[in-house]
């Protein structure tokens, strides 16, 4: 319990400015444009990836909305005409923990808990593998902030949490204790199907890889006749745990089969081929070299999404030889040497990697991070431990502090200029984030020359600890104290918009209509449906190099180009527009625009046309009770019903409670027959497949409940002496 209390502590205050001090946690204040803040210090970037506020938090707040609604968020209306929301993955809407959206600080509830789970699952796993409770405690806590937590926000951190809950399965089932075994299959199920269902599928199979690999190198260290058994196992929790995941699965691939799914694509070589420059390495121990989220580079340097800190590096190499777990050791020693060949591309390693299935349409260079900084942090507690057990003698430290050094010292050399362009108060702040490495790696080398055994352990704890609450807690007072958020336009759309569509040119960025329920045709998504996409790119924004982010940044050229569409948009039920509060150029002033709503930034402005969301063919039809999915048409005689959301298989009509099937005349809205009268037609959204995939589920759940019912022992048969007493 103390261990616990320790890490959530950890995780608390590596997280104050937001949980104690009050800053502005949500990415609403640097990626909507509808705004104005006050920052205490300087106002920064506190993620490196804005996904976190075009994808994660609107459409998670969409998915939890459905949820306390008591629908199954299959479909989102709300982004461009419709999409899947499931399918989409990166909302993460199955995923139990996507109900804390429905709070104000959700988000931040969200990664506090991924958070304390990745560090709790990683303290469990540590004392499994024989590490004293302080070390362990240690490890959970430095998982819980590992560099990838601290510097993306988006749903590449959500499957994250479970890896290390993977290992401790697999540990369990490895273990000697043979009763505990059955709770070892079952957590490798719910691990496998968490880590799914949380989001993000490049950095779950890539968690997988290791996990895999970890499995292998512990069944290998089993006796023969173990070893069969504990292959049972694994392969038993990872079927559960994939049966269990199937109903996101399905509707993900059912949803990529007709998407847009960019460099993601088959046919698409910019992964199989991408890599990391050299220089990159000394990001992982000095990570703000460049920098990032502190007024340099907005992005991580060369796509360094994660880093391990100098103090955990010099461990590591400590615990890469130790005796005690040689063949773990080894293994994780392996993994580490193999993916920075790989992304480093040394003897052309990265030909390797691709040969794995599916790692040539993963961000390999990317998302592999999560893995390292585990891998790492594993050895590094191995090595501290076998240096407090006289297992490890202090010159190996010594030469591994050198080591970590050099790297340091390089990269003061190779990543040029330090801090990138930092100015300011920034760029004092950065000069002092680069020399934390260098202080801690002084610190240890003056305790392991003058310290004792004792003295030395705490000493190497304190740094591993503060270095990693350090370089996590300070980007985060960049963050607003106070927001306001220019609402005005916003409620004025939730009383009116109904069921038309609105677009927004440099305010109210995509997808945040999600986020209030209010239909935006802007959509910034991955994937993207492929129809919609086209229809971009050929007609409403022909001038875009990239149909899957379709934003119209406060430009004069996109004024223009609106203009000179207007009719497409409206075709599809925009029927208003949404600026700032600067002039418009004439172009746009002249396709009739109203002005209805606006206050100290936005301006919301009523198109003259816009097409209805229902339409029929004959004019003579009367159409009332119209919602998003439902309408009641009364016609004097048979005719069509167009409906201006985006066609997919997977959509279901009914007509007076019976199905009628769905047809397009233009690859994009749904058209249906009506008969003569009065007719109730709703439309159902249920991705392809997915009844099938439900019912596997059930079954996989029922099978890891069942497994935990107490089995009752048959008593043996009494002998023919009792029987006669």
């Amino acid at each position: 319990m103390r261990s616990a209390l320790v890490i959530v502590a950890a995780v608390v205050i590596a997280n104050g400015a937001y949980l104690l001090l009050g800053y502005e946690s949500s990415p609403l204040w640097w990626t909507a444009g509808i705004t104005s803040r006050s920052c205490l210090w300087t106002c920064g970037l506190p993620t490196v990836d804005p996904s976190v506020g075009f994808i994660t938090q609107p459409l998670g707040h969409a998915a939890a909305m459905d949820l306390i609604h008591g629908h199954l968020p299959w479909w989102n209306y709300f982004e461009g005409m419709g999409q899947p929301l499931a399918g989409e993955m990166q909302a993460a809407a199955l995923f139990p923990l996507v109900i804390l959206f429905i709070l104000p600080a959700g988000l931040l509830f969200f990664h506090v808990t991924l958070e304390v789970i990745a560090g709790l699952s990683t303290y469990l796993l540590l004392r499994r593998l024989g590490v004293r409770t302080t070390l362990a405690t240690l490890g959970g806590l430095v998982f819980a902030l590992n560099g990838t937590f601290a510097w993306i926000g988006n749903a590449v951190v959500n499957p994250v949490a479970f890896l290390p809950m993977l290992l401790l399965g697999v540990e369990v089932v490895t273990g000697r204790d043979g009763p505990a075994r059955r709770a070892g299959w079952t957590l490798v199920a719910v691990a496998l199907a968490m880590s799914i269902y949380a989001g993000f599928p490049e950095v779950a199979y890539l968690d997988t890889l290791l996990a895999v690999g970890w499995a292998l190198t512990r069944l290998g260290s089993l006796e023969r006749t173990r070893r069969r058994e504990a292959a049972a196992h694994l392969l038993l929790g990872g079927g559960v745990g994939l049966a269990i995941s199937l109903p996101v699965l399905v509707a993900f691939g059912d949803f990529a089969r007709v998407a847009n799914l960019g460099q993601h694509a088959t046919s698409n070589t910019t992964f199989a081929t991408a890599t990391t420059p050299l220089r990159s390495l000394a990001l992982l121990v000095n990570p703000y070299l460049g920098g990032t989220l502190l007024g340099g580079t907005t992005s991580a340097p060369s796509g360094v999404l994660g880093y391990v800190t100098a103090s955990v590096a010099v461990f590591a190499i400590v615990g890469a030889v130790g005796a005690r777990l040689r063949p773990l050791r080894l293994f994780l020693v392996g993994w580490l040497a193999a993916v920075l060949a790989g992304v480093l591309n040394i003897l052309e390693v990265r030909r390797a990697w691709n040969l794995i299935p599916f790692v040539r349409q993963v961000s390999f260079t990317r998302y592999i991070w999560p893995t390292v900084e585990l891998a790492a942090i594993v050895l590094a507690i191995l090595g501290l431990s076998d240096l407090i057990d006289l297992a490890a003698r202090r010159r190996r430290a010594g030469w591994a502090m050198l080591i970590v050094s050099v790297v340091a010292l390089a990269g003061l050399v190779v990543v040029t200029p330090w801090g990138g362009h930092s100015t300011g108060t920034n760029r004092a702040v950065v000069t002092l984030m680069i020399l934390v490495p260098f202080a801690g790696l002084v610190t240890l080398a003056a305790g392991l020359r003058f310290a004792g055994g004792r003295a030395f352990s705490r000493l190497a704890v304190s740094v591993i600890a503060l270095e990693s609450l350090v370089f996590f807690a300070v980007p985060t007072y960049r963050s607003p104290i106070s927001t306001t958020v220019h609402a005005t336009s916003i409620r004025y759309l939730q009383q009116h918009l109904g069921t038309g569509r609105f677009i927004s040119l440099g305010v109210l960025s995509p997808n945040w209509g999600s986020q209030y329920s209010i239909n935006e045709i802007n959509a910034i998504d991955l994937p993207l449906p492929v129809r919609f996409s086209d229809y971009v790119q050929s007609t409403l924004d022909p001038s875009t190099t990239n149909p899957r982010i379709f934003n119209l940044p406060f430009t004069v050229a996109n004024e223009n180009d609106v203009a000179a569409h207007i009719s497409a948009f409206e075709s599809q039920g925009v029927a208003y527009v949404l600026t700032p509060r600067k002039p418009l150029t004439p172009s746009l002033i002249g396709v009739g625009l109203t002005p209805v709503a606006h206050d100290a930034r936005i301006v919301l402005y009523r198109l003259a046309h816009p097409s209805a969301y229902f339409t029929t063919a004959s004019g003579a039809c009367s159409l009332s009770d119209v919602a998003l999915d439902r309408v009641v048409a009364s016609c004097p005689r048979a005719t069509t019903l167009t409906r201006r959301e985006l066609v997919m298989d997977g959509w279901t009509a009914h007509v007076n409670g019976q199905v009628v099937p769905i047809s397009s005349s233009d690859g994009l809205d749904e058209t249906i027959a009506l008969p003569a009268g009065t007719s109730t037609v709703s439309f159902d959204y249920l991705p392809p497949h997915e009844r099938w995939a439900g019912l596997i589920a059930v079954l996989g759940v029922g099978g890891l409940v069942t497994s935990w019912l107490p089995r009752r022992r048959r008593s043996p048969p009494r002998s023919d002496a009792a029987r006669e007493t």
